[in-house]
């Protein structure tokens, strides 16, 4: 009698402690379910909360219909800089607040693609994995400089394009930007003649990917662009905006403003600030500078969601550089190893 009594006590007592446990998983399912339903998607996040992106009317937008905002910073040159492009450098700016990445490959350097292609792979091939698995976004940046019209290489743009898209296909992670900055007298026809080579080209591999298309005279010009624009869907135009802090003035807006009322849909896939030489107009360095110029334009983004990227990643001694040039750090940069252009790049996507 005396075991039968001990053995229905354990019973019951193992009895009360799985309807404790099954009450308390069950409590922890329903607040799991409540989250999720409840639970916006943030600003800030990348390629699993957003998924694949589109454009509809001038606004980016999610897979889930929401507006999105893409904020990060663009590498300098891979061929000069790859070493930020690691896994551990994507996972710092994701940490800092970035959820896109820009890598620009220089087109028609003494190393860039046309020359080095192979090189060139290489590193865009490490810089896009890097920056996915970091669940960033990754621009794709053929960055035209001293070639000036984009029609110039425009077969190995196309074969470069269809092998980046064939590789990816309609990968939700991936930004075209096909042409970085037209400039001399390259006109908008131009650069149409152009897209309607390259895009094609793009959409046999990834039909839905979103495409950044570059403006006359370094990204500046919109008249072509909002006169006629491009029939692709999907489809945004790249406006470049580099800001004086060499003295107090805050900028003004009066270019994003007129882009952002005509309706069209605008990506700012390059931005910094400058110390100009008012006699020889060039950009140079300086032990202060007035970044908070900037915090007008930075303001209008925000407000009306215009995706941006900072120029650039890396130690280079310009006044538009992100990292000090004696920062040998590759990755877990801290406020300290920041110039003071940096520090405003990576106050702005610590806000979200």
């Amino acid at each position: 009698m005396r075991i039968k009594s001990r053995t229905a006590g354990s019973f019951c007592k193992l009895r009360d402690i799985f309807l404790a446990l099954f009450i308390v998983l069950a409590a922890i399912g329903v607040a799991g379910v409540l989250l999720e339903e409840n639970a916006p998607v943030a600003e800030g996040d990348g390629v699993m909360a957003h998924g694949a992106l589109h454009v509809d009317g001038s606004a980016l937008m999610d897979e889930h219909g929401n507006v999105v905002s893409l904020n990060g910073v663009s590498s300098h040159g891979i061929e000069w800089y790859p070493r930020y492009l690691n896994g551990s450098a994507m996972q710092t700016l994701k940490e800092w607040g970035a959820n896109v990445q820009r890598i620009a490959m220089y087109t028609d350097t003494q190393t860039g693609y046309i020359r080095e292609p192979e090189e060139n792979l290489n590193y865009l091939y490490m810089g896009i994995e890097s920056a996915l698995s970091a669940d960033m976004y990754v621009i794709i940046d053929w960055h035209i400089m001293d070639d000036g019209n984009p029609n110039r290489y425009v077969n190995e743009a196309v074969n470069f394009f269809r092998e980046i898209s064939k590789h990816y296909g309609d990968h939700p992670g991936l930004i075209y930007e096909i042409c970085n900055e037209p400039n001399g007298s390259t006109s908008w026809e131009e650069i149409r003649r152009y897209a309607n080579r390259v895009i094609p080209e793009i959409r046999k591999n990834a039909p839905n990917a979103v495409i950044l298309v570059g403006t006359p005279d370094f990204c500046t010009d919109f008249t072509g662009p909002l006169e006629r624009p491009l029939t692709y869907e999907n489809i945004m135009y790249t406006m470049h905006r580099y800001i004086d802090v060499s003295k107090e003035a805050p900028c003004d807006n009066y270019l994003i403003e007129d882009v952002v009322e005509a309706g069209l849909p605008v990506f700012v896939s390059e931005w910094g600030t400058g110390i100009y030489d008012t006699q020889s107009g060039q950009k140079k360095g300086a032990e202060h500078s007035y970044q908070e110029n900037a915090q007008p334009f930075l303001d209008y983004m925000r407000e009306h969601n215009i995706s941006w990227v900072a120029w650039a990643l890396s130690n280079k001694d310009e006044s538009h550089g992100i990292l000090n040039a004696d920062c040998e750090k590759l990755s877990g940069w801290i406020e300290e190893d920041l110039t003071s252009f940096g520090k405003l790049v990576f106050s702005e996507l610590a806000r979200g």
